[in-house]
């Protein structure tokens, strides 16, 4: 039995479960409204409350969790939310309609801002569930003065991402002619065609523009892929964003950086030592500095 205090009773809240950890987020009981999470460990069967905040609080909403890469997310859509001051007597709240996600493993909120004018209205208690073939979420029904019966759905593939994922490339920098072997460690790879991008700058893109180069990548397990680096003459020495895709799917939407430099030319570089004088003693180390140089000197 837990020796840990007790959090205060509740009811409208959420719960999801992730490996020995139980999570309840937000709900409201006769003295106040919580938007925060509380813990209870599965193993040592105690509360702790980690001071992870939402900005509003809200109870009877939808929740689902998504299984995704590097990170799990935790998706809530509508219900009720007010904020009643202190010895103020509670009454019902409003309905919303709004969307966010908790990070799994930054264990930070961020609101979902629509991209189109279609939304659905205000609700509570609505069905909330994950369709994985399409990356989006799909909410049915819900209770606004009275029962709802319609259906909506919410892309996430940008919050999601496919399920595979890129963690770290090595090196991180090469010249700028290409050439370079190159190794990439992520999550989720596959032995399907495999593409690596590189796009000018600092920022990921959703899909390859005029800015992006790609390369095909080698499988070589689950976590390594090999590939070559391109040509980057047509952009100059420059950082770039890699990303990758598999079978012609969506691009990771995690990254690394990788850093473009002037290639070393031969008529620009400089030799000096005793090592490159004529006359030398056989048999016996001697040493030359080569001092290397770009197109910049």
């Amino acid at each position: 039995m837990t020796q840990s205090p007790q959090p205060e009773g509740r009811g409208g809240h959420t719960l999801f479960a992730f490996e020995d950890k139980l999570y309840s987020y937000g709900g409201w009981n006769s003295e106040t409204q919580y938007n925060n999470i509380i813990v209870f460990d599965l193993n040592t069967c105690e509360w702790t409350d980690p001071d992870i905040y939402n900005d509003v609080s809200r109870w009877n909403h939808s929740a689902v969790m998504v299984e995704a890469i590097p990170t799990w997310k935790y998706f809530i859509f509508g219900g009720e939310s007010s904020n009643f001051n202190e010895g103020q007597a509670r009454t019902f709240g409003s309905y919303v309609n709004s969307t966010c996600y908790l990070d799994i493993g930054t264990m930070n909120w961020t609101e979902i801002k629509p991209e189109g004018s279609v939304i659905p209205v205000p609700r509570e208690y609505a069905a909330c569930s994950y369709d994985t073939q399409n990356s989006r979420l799909v909410i049915f029904g819900g209770w606004n003065n009275g029962w709802l019966n319609d259906l909506y759905t919410l892309a996430v593939n940008k919050i999601v991402g496919p399920s595979y994922a890129i963690t770290d490339i090595d090196p991180p920098l090469g010249q700028l002619t290409g050439g370079v072997p190159i190794n990439i460690k992520g999550q989720g790879f596959k032995d399907q065609s495999i593409k690596i991008y590189f796009t000018v700058g600092r920022v990921p893109t959703d899909t390859p523009n005029k800015n992006t180069l790609d390369v095909a990548g080698v499988f070589v397990s689950e976590t390594e892929i090999t590939a070559i680096t391109p040509n980057f003459e047509m952009f100059g020495p420059k950082e770039c964003t890699v990303q990758l895709s598999i079978l012609g799917n969506e691009l990771t939407t995690t990254y690394v950086y990788y850093t473009y430099f002037l290639n070393t030319r031969a008529l620009k570089s400089l030799a000096f030592g005793p090592g490159i004088l004529k006359d030398q003693a056989i048999g016996e180390p001697v040493e030359f500095v080569i001092q290397a140089r770009n197109d910049e000197g």
